[in-house]
């Protein structure tokens, strides 16, 4: 037999009490191809994941690079098999955390999309009959040139464990976004508008193979992450207190100084003022805000009461051993027998946190991730224990 064994999974199409028993088999995770289906291929010795996919625009303005079959052709590049959760699933279990999402700020500041930075590489099967594998950007160029990008794309990985999340990446086909979009899985790591009429990328039809070209797209995650910007900053004034800024307290002198140092992405700043604070004040630091060049958003404060154990989202920690157990809450259990009782072990809101030791195998986390989701958890999250030094 050889080292390297063929598990197919069907995780996100399947629930947990159909997935086959595939334990017996006692290979390292290390050593393991994963299919999961539909168009996945998980290497996790190689840590890459492939989507097969195919070619559905040569040309045209862009808010994707990948998307899903019956989605945003129109817009994509390139469309898959594979569903944006299907994706997320596969990312996981190469041990990556989800990143964060490009958002905009309460006073209206845009916070650019942060996570691991993944690679992205093109392989297909040119006219010439000779196999090519070129990275993804060169796929890409701005609207308006006729030359291919100069410089690869940082891509990051967003994409949200949480179930809502996850049906509304699969509704929208969003697996790699060069527009930004809530449910993106991949993202750029910048803000990149969707309005039609400012669109930045669009196919390179001198580099993109013709319309159904079968395309194995490869995603390798690399040692960086890109981590969030602070692009907005919060004055508080409280009757009878100094103002505070970020949630430092300091006065008038040590506040202008600070927001004058600010970094330059800084220039949005919230300013929620206590009803019953002096007006004086109140267009004091008005003032010197807008002298530092901010845009400011004036609302009024609300202390924030620390929220209640009800509110508190609670996490469930489980451990899948190398002997194919399952310990939760200190109990050793048999995959079924946790099956059995974890739905009775989730409040609203429980995130699931599985930790595997080295040898545990792939084939029983995925059923544990698996087992979690259908029991309703709000997010499963998974990581793999360093092996002990000798």
């Amino acid at each position: 037999m050889p080292r390297c064994c063929l598990i197919l999974l069907a995780v996100a199409l399947l629930p947990a009490a159909a997935l086959p028993a595939l334990a017996a088999e006692k290979e390292k995770a290390e050593g393991l191809l994963v299919k999961t289906l539909p168009g996945i291929e998980l290497d996790i010795e190689a840590r890459e994941v492939r989507l097969e996919s195919k070619v559905v625009l040569q040309s045209g303005a862009l808010e994707l690079f990948v998307c899903s079959e019956g989605t945003r052709e129109h817009e994509s590049v390139l469309a898959t098999r594979a569903r944006p959760s299907h994706v997320t699933f596969a990312l996981s279990m190469l041990g990556l955390s989800p990143g964060k999402p490009g958002f905009t700020t309460e006073a209206g500041a845009f916070s650019p999309p942060a996570g691991r930075v993944l690679r992205i590489l093109c392989r297909y099967t040119g006219p010439d009959g000779k196999r090519h594998e070129v990275p993804a950007h060169e796929f890409l160029r701005l609207v308006g040139s006729e030359d291919a990008l100069d410089r690869s794309i940082d891509w990051v990985y967003v994409g949200r464990p949480e179930a809502d999340a996850r049906r509304a990446a699969d509704r929208e086909g969003t697996v790699v976004c060069l527009s930004n979009f809530p449910e993106a899985v991949i993202d750029v790591p910048f803000e990149s508008t969707a309005d039609n009429a400012a669109l930045v990328y669009e196919a390179n039809p001198n580099a993109v193979p013709k319309v159904g070209t079968p395309v194995e797209i490869v995603i390798r995650p690399t040692d960086r992450r890109i981590e969030p910007k602070k692009v907005q900053a919060e004055v508080v004034l409280e009757q009878g207190k100094p103002p505070r800024l970020d949630g430092e307290a300091m006065d008038f002198e040590a506040l202008s100084q600070a927001v004058n140092h600010l970094p330059a992405r800084v220039r949005t700043a919230v300013l929620r003022v206590d009803p019953e604070e002096r007006f004086g004040r109140v267009m004091k630091v008005h003032r010197l805000l807008r002298n530092a060049l901010m845009n400011v958003h004036m609302t009024l404060y609300e202390p924030r009461a620390e929220p209640t154990d009800a509110e508190k989202s609670p996490t469930l920690t489980v451990l899948v051993t190398a002997e194919g157990k399952v310990v939760m809450d200190g109990k050793a259990l048999s995959v079924e027998a946790f099956r059995e009782k974890l739905a009775d072990r989730l409040q609203d809101g429980t995130r699931v946190r599985v930790l595997a030791e080295g040898d545990a195998l792939t084939s029983t986390v995925a059923e544990i991730m698996a087992a979690a989701r259908d029991a309703g958890a709000a997010s499963v999250s998974f990581s793999r224990m360093a092996e002990p030094q000798q």
